[in-house]
């Protein structure tokens, strides 16, 4: 029998990648093998993002692109799963007669059920229900981030009201897996060599509030700090009225959980946050972040700013200038509102130019550049610990990694100019030179203690996947 292959190309966010590796096992198991090109594949994945037009657009060109391979290449089959199928449903399969298959986040982890259909023409080609499947760590997974690095998805759903967002519509309500259950992945994750792991969720620090445990999140970590072999334990997307200070008190005295938090802060007037149905005001936002600062200094902060929300007025869009320069957020990403139908938002009067909106953009960015910037030259002179990745992408006379103070794939990296490392390493180096958001450094000592940050003169109080 010939062997049959199977491609999975993953689109959007960390959490639509873990959900793309929970698939794999099961096409496995189903009987394909797996290669990273789709013209070699007899059956294509596509798992898509669906929460913003643009990455709907997106997918749409993937899809198509990839539908290519049925006439030019060998496949025989192509399926799009994820969350634009879970938006769009019933619209898709006459939208995209090319799929063969549609499965929303509802169905994902049963796309193995779901094959036989496409043997046979009476049997429905969308499945789409409300989600409510998390993958627990009993379910197989074969990662596609670096042997060394891994994301750990604690929660699934939302359980925030934003004005402007579908993920409650697209995940479902926020439900939590078990302290126990993430702490089991976890110690797994250190047994194949795992040194990163980074948890994320909509929003981690509402881990266990489902379930009426409010503590959660910090017993998980107090446990993970005594699992053999993990360095690095990185916190994404933390709401800022869930940052407590018995979380902050964790970070602070932890040996592995890096000073890093993302925070999406999206604006700070209060008007503008009261029509993005944001519970924290400017204020308390503020107030948190001098909090943080002041429990673990030197902490990098990262947060999303969004312009050109319905009714933002010259003065609105100044006061989250003066707010940004205030803060000094070490990383910031900036995004122009999308109206996106099915929200409330989009139904807002008032709405912003387009090219204003992107003026705006363009105005926090420079802001932002020019923070990075400086902030990246204070560091220079200082040893920090660096997890060598790879080489450099566009030399291999070059090693390149990352900091604590940067997560994978959104923010700069370190150019390693001189000494030598193992990939996978966590090695001290000597920062040399500073760029708007990469540094240039040189490794120094093999053999010293460097998974945390231990030396810092200077400290105070930025896709898709194919496997």
């Amino acid at each position: 029998m010939t062997r049959q292959y199977a491609a999975v190309i993953s689109l959007g966010c960390a959490k639509n990648l873990v959900d793309s590796e929970t698939m794999i096992p099961r096409l496995m198991r189903f009987g394909y093998s797996m290669t990273s090109e789709p013209s070699e594949a007899d059956l294509i994945v596509v798992n898509t993002c669906g929460f913003l037009q643009s990455a709907v657009e997106e997918a749409i060109e993937t899809i198509l692109e990839l539908a290519g391979n049925k006439v030019s290449g060998r496949c025989r089959h192509l399926v799009v799963t994820g969350c634009m199928v879970q938006r769009y449903g019933r619209k898709l399969p006459p939208l995209l007669p090319e799929v063969d298959l549609f499965l929303g986040t509802s169905h994902y982890h049963r796309i193995d059920e779901a094959l036989p259909a496409l043997n046979s023409p009476d049997s429905t080609n969308l499945y789409l229900s409300r989600p409510t499947h998390i993958a627990g760590s009993s379910e197989p997974r074969v990662r596609a981030t670096p042997f060394f690095s891994a994301y750990v998805k604690i929660a699934e759903g939302c359980c925030n009201s934003c004005s402007f967002c579908l993920i409650p519509r697209l995940r479902g309500a926020y439900r939590s897996r078990t302290v126990e259950d993430v702490l089991a992945e976890v110690r797994m994750l250190s047994e194949e060599g795992v040194k990163e792991v980074n948890l994320i969720a909509q929003d981690v620090t509402a881990f266990g509030t489902d379930r009426g445990d409010t503590g959660s999140l910090v017993r998980l970590l107090e446990l993970i700090e005594d699992v053999h072999g993990i360095q690095w334990v990185r916190l994404l997307y933390a709401y800022p009225d869930r940052i407590e200070d018995t979380l902050l008190r964790t970070m602070a005295h932890s040996s592995k959980i890096v000073p890093y938090l993302d925070i999406p802060v999206q604006h700070s007037v209060p008007e503008m946050l009261q029509a993005m149905g944001r519970r924290a005001g400017a204020f308390e936002v503020e107030e948190r972040i001098e909090g943080i600062r002041s429990f673990i200094p030197g902490i990098a902060l990262r947060t999303s700013l969004m312009v050109g929300f319905p009714g933002e007025t010259e003065s609105d869009f100044r006061q989250l200038v003066d707010f940004a320069a205030r803060v000094r957020f070490d990383h910031a990403g900036v995004f122009v509102f999308s109206p996106e139908a099915g929200t409330r938002a989009a139904r807002l009067p008032s709405r912003v130019p387009a090219e204003t909106a992107e003026e705006r953009r363009h105005i926090l960015m420079d802001l932002q550049r020019s923070i990075s910037r400086r902030r990246l030259r204070e560091k220079v002179g200082s040893v920090i610990p660096v997890l060598i990745e790879g080489t450099h992408p566009e030399t291999e006379l070059l090693l390149e990694g990352r900091s604590a103070f940067q997560a994978p794939e959104v923010d700069g990296t370190v150019i390693i100019t001189g000494g030598t490392g193992n990939v996978g390493e966590i090695v001290p180096a000597r920062i040399t030179s500073s760029h708007d958001y990469d540094l240039e450094a040189e490794l120094i000592s093999p053999g010293v203690d460097a998974s945390r940050i231990d030396e810092d003169p200077h400290a105070d109080g930025r896709s898709s996947k194919t496997f």
